[in-house]
């Protein structure tokens, strides 16, 4: 039997203060999870997707034959001696990703294969391409995945990790890492609809090169346990990312975030957004970083977070953090969390909108306002019936429910 493991993710880039115990979070993975996603049948719980002309899919490549693939190809970053004048922490990786060296690790102790997306130069891609999971109670797995978009291509694809269920326990992670081509797109979407009793790790990361568009939007509105990372390095003359991240911390979950988006093109731009709303007991950390490296002159990076807090006992904690080491760029961040004020309640009430009512809308708009990018219907009702379940039992009391104060 495997031994218990306890990794070391979502690394800050360059330490900071030690008592909001934000430059990493360590996750604890059983023995008994290790053997099941040893032995697990892989790509365990695909459903066979039809994939379209214009691109190649391998399933069960090695994970060693992809780091060798990088170095090949010339695309390792070796970990800088300082960042902005600062040590770095983050561990080193051939492709860095936002969960660091940690889940590499996990992957390979695991021997979870890879699946290469291959995306044929000059193809444009309509349909997106939909990769639906089925996590069952007592799945235990990881599902890694590499996107090649080769120059001129354009596509969209979505990952969605569903139980069809709200009850049962298990473990599910993915990784994917991307590479973009001189004027490449992608849309990539990253879905996480399991049932409440899940631990879930989402470990992104993508290199952009000139001219380049990465759109990705991630949404994760289950599980009890939710770690969430991305790193992004914007190599490329005009490159462009665009993160949108929703997620709901459900009743005593814990949801812990690291994305850095690393500019190092001139005029590179980079846009993060992040909407939540954390439930009774929840706890959420994030750390939001823009770096930029010298020579990214006319880079402009802006970084947002929105938290609604609906319930008592919640932690929100955040490290928003700017890196500089070129003086002719635009970075910003902007960060804003509360409850429903007695103000807008009254206000609402004026109108004949209760308060249960009043909640329920806030919680939707800040979901919504991620969901609608997924160009995917049945991603909306996935999201309905999870909001649709936070209401079930409530009898529209709100003054005595302890989530409302």
């Amino acid at each position: 039997m495997a031994e218990n493991q306890t990794i070391k993710a979502d690394h800050l880039p360059v330490l900071t203060w030690f008592k909001n115990n934000l430059n990493e979070v360590k996750i604890d993975i059983s023995g008994d999870t290790l053997e099941a996603i040893k032995g697990a049948l892989h790509p365990a719980g695909l459903i066979k997707p039809e994939y379209p002309e214009g691109i190649e899919v391998k399933e069960g490549v090695s994970f060693s034959y992809l780091e060798e693939l990088f170095e090949n190809k010339g695309y390792r970053i070796d970990r800088e001696e300082y960042v902005a004048g600062k040590y770095p922490i983050y561990q080193e990786q051939i492709f860095p990703t936002g969960m660091g060296e940690g889940i590499d690790d996990l992957i390979k102790m695991s021997g979870v294969p890879v699946r290469v997306i291959e995306v044929k130069a000059g193809a444009k891609i309509d349909k997106p391409l939909y990769l639906h999971y089925i996590y069952p109670a007592g799945s235990e797995d990881i599902d890694v995945t590499f996107i090649h978009v080769n120059e001129g291509a354009e596509l969209s694809v979505i990952q969605n990790l569903d139980s069809q269920g709200f009850n049962g326990k298990g473990f599910a992670g993915t990784q994917t890492r991307v590479i973009m081509e001189p004027y490449s797109k992608l849309h990539l979407s990253k879905v996480q609809c399991l049932a409440d009793g899940f631990s879930y790790f989402n470990d992104m990361g993508c290199r952009i090169e000139d001219n380049a568009e990465f759109n990705y939007t991630e949404l994760a509105i289950g599980a009890a346990e939710s770690y969430l990372g991305c790193h992004a390095d914007q190599r490329g003359y005009q490159s462009k990312f665009r993160a949108d991240i929703g997620f709901i911390g459900l009743q005593g979950s814990n949801t812990d975030i690291n994305y850095t988006d690393v500019f190092r093109g001139k005029k590179s731009e980079g846009v993060m957004r992040f909407s939540g709303v954390l439930l009774e007991d929840a706890k959420k950390a994030s750390r939001e970083t823009l770096d930029f490296r010298k020579g990214c002159t006319g880079a402009d990076g802006d970084e947002e977070e929105n938290i609604l807090m609906l319930g008592r006992n919640v932690v929100n904690k955040a490290i928003p953090l700017i890196l500089g080491e070129e003086e002719k760029v635009n970075g910003r961040h902007a960060a804003t969390s509360g409850k429903l004020s007695e103000e807008m309640l009254f206000y609402l009430e004026t109108r004949g909108i209760d308060e249960r009512v009043a909640r329920e809308m806030m919680i939707r708009s800040n979901i919504n306002r991620v969901s609608r990018l997924i160009p995917n219907k049945e991603i909306e009702g996935f999201v309905e019936a999870r909001i649709d379940r936070i209401f079930s039992e409530c009898d529209g009391n709100c003054r005595q429910c302890p989530t409302a104060h």
